[in-house]
């Protein structure tokens, strides 16, 4: 599931579509709220247009306003050129589009590819030609287009995209696409990891067909990068990571760093730029399905088949943290970039992050890390053996002497790594999470049936009444959230929208 975001088109554009940059750096943003308070206040929200509506809190969110664009949602829409907050998810062999700003549940748009399904995609707010959107398939191959352009575009099928062939020189086609993710502050330049363990980094202003071809990798287990012999050639490197599928790539926000999770349970962060390894670190057990960066570029989520959520340092080039919550594989975390604490002056040892994680065990999680209750071993050069401040031995976990550059590191005993306990632990679909993302006004969570929810933020008003952020719990009638489905999934359900149970969100 990915959240775009695109603002006004600029006057005397013409028909090229394009998006403008955003100022906080993240990919995804919400301009919308659909519902908090007693269940009386009058709210408002952005409509389909950008136009504020009044909508009464009490009132039900759907169920039948608006029009439906029937099967495939294949109608154009009216606002391409205007603002809009879309939601891309995909479902067997089609990848849909719907409108964040529309009462309607089923989706504004539907692309089918023939080829092969769609299983990954990426929206870059910064992308300057139009093309912002690339969509990984199953065959391995790679889509870029503009989602302005589909969106103007009635039919079904893909309008004024490149698509990038997976076959080296001697036709062979490689492995199914795993993850895809454009890179901060690279203008055109995306990666495309896939399930045989190799990244390759791509141009999208070359052509997509032309010849290619890397060097046997002989170590399955070695990290290897290869670079094109020919400047035509796209894509224009090969990473071999690891042995297995990589299944997550996350960029720190500038740009500078590359994480990814994969089959071997590994964690690795990597200097983009110098094509170096930093540090990498092991999961308890089992693979790691997803990780995700900070705001600020200094703490990386982790999580995977453990049911665990790591916690790792950017400076420290280790894990600080482990949480323990979830009853099944960890399938999505990210940080809450958009929340403060309660004391907004909170900064170096006193920082304090919000990030949630969602699970096979159809559970959403968020958790607070508070920096100054993570104990850390004291500093003794002199001393043989390192110690907890809180005066427990540590033989495994010293930051005293951060690991080197390159080493990837075994997991550490669990009794010498904080544990972290979640706020809020809400079970809130029917069926396995499969995504989760965080907006300015919601928090949006998919299943892995294709059914989207869209959870609101109470008023800061609210918040402020409320004396600590650990009284988070299930609440009454707080939020409505907005059921979004596929059209295959919309025939069985009983219902375009239901209340379940809410969270409140502080």
């Amino acid at each position: 599931m990915t959240v775009a975001y695109l603002k006004e088109k600029p006057v005397g554009q013409g028909s090229t579509p394009s998006t403008p940059s955003s100022s906080s750096g993240m990919r995804s943003a919400a301009a919308r709220l659909l519902g908090t308070g007693n269940g009386s206040r009058t709210l408002s929200f952005a409509g389909s247009n950008g136009v504020s509506r009044a909508v009464s809190g009490s009132s039900r969110v759907g169920g039948g306003v608006g029009t439906s664009t029937g099967v495939g949602g294949s109608q154009a829409v009216a606002n391409y050129d205007g603002k809009g907050t879309y939601i891309i998810f995909n479902t067997a062999d089609t990848l849909f589009i719907s409108d964040l700003n529309s009462h309607d549940k089923d989706p504004v748009k539907s692309i089918h590819f023939s080829n092969s399904n769609p299983v990954c995609h990426a929206f870059d707010s910064e992308a300057k030609d139009g093309h912002d959107v690339i969509v990984g398939l199953w065959s391995g191959d790679v889509y870029s287009m503009s989602l302005r352009q589909q969106l103007q575009d009635p039919g079904k099928k893909p309008v004024m995209s490149q698509h990038f062939i997976n076959k080296d020189k001697d036709g062979t086609a490689n492995s199914r696409c795993t993850c895809v993710a454009w890179v901060p502050e690279r203008e055109g330049i995306f990666v495309v990891s896939n399930a045989d363990g190799n990244l390759y980094v791509y141009d999208k202003s070359k052509d997509g067909s032309a010849d290619w071809a890397f060097p046997t990798v002989r170590d399955q287990n070695q990290l290897v990068i290869s670079h094109a012999k020919s400047n035509k050639s796209n894509p224009t490197a090969r990473w071999h990571i690891c042995q297995g599928a990589i299944n997550a790539i996350s960029f720190s926000p500038d740009g500078a760093y590359m994480a990814t999770v994969g089959r071997d349970g590994y964690l690795r962060v990597f200097d983009f730029a110098k094509e170096q390894l930093i540090f990498g670190g092991k999961s308890y057990y089992g693979a790691l399905l997803c990780c995700s960066w900070s705001a600020d570029g200094k703490y990386i989520l982790s999580g995977g088949e453990d049911d665990l959520v790591q916690v790792w340092s950017m400076d420290d080039r280790k894990m600080v943290a482990w949480g323990e919550g979830h009853t099944s594989w960890v399938s999505s975390v990210a940080f809450d970039s958009y929340w403060s604490p309660p004391s907004s002056d909170d900064a170096g040892e006193n920082a304090m992050y919000r990030f949630g994680s969602v699970g096979q065990d159809t559970q959403l999680l968020l958790w607070d890390l508070a920096m100054d209750e993570i104990a850390v071993p004291l500093r003794h050069p002199s001393s043989g053996s390192p110690t907890f401040s809180s005066g427990s031995p540590s033989a495994h976990w010293d930051s005293a002497c951060p690991p080197p550059t390159g080493v990837l590191q075994p997991s550490p005993r669990m009794r010498d790594v904080p544990k972290l306990s979640p706020l809020v632990a809400h079970r809130v679909h029917a069926d396995p999470l499969s995504g989760l993302e965080f907006t300015s006004e919601s928090i949006v969570t998919i299943c892995r049936e294709g059914l989207i929810k869209i959870w609101a933020r109470p008023q800061h008003s609210e918040n402020s009444q409320r004396p600590n952020s650990s009284e988070l719990a299930a609440g009454n009638a707080i939020s409505k959230d907005k059921m979004i489905t596929s059209p295959n999934k919309a025939g069985t359900s009983s219902s375009s929208f239901k209340q379940p149970s809410s969270v409140i969100f502080s």
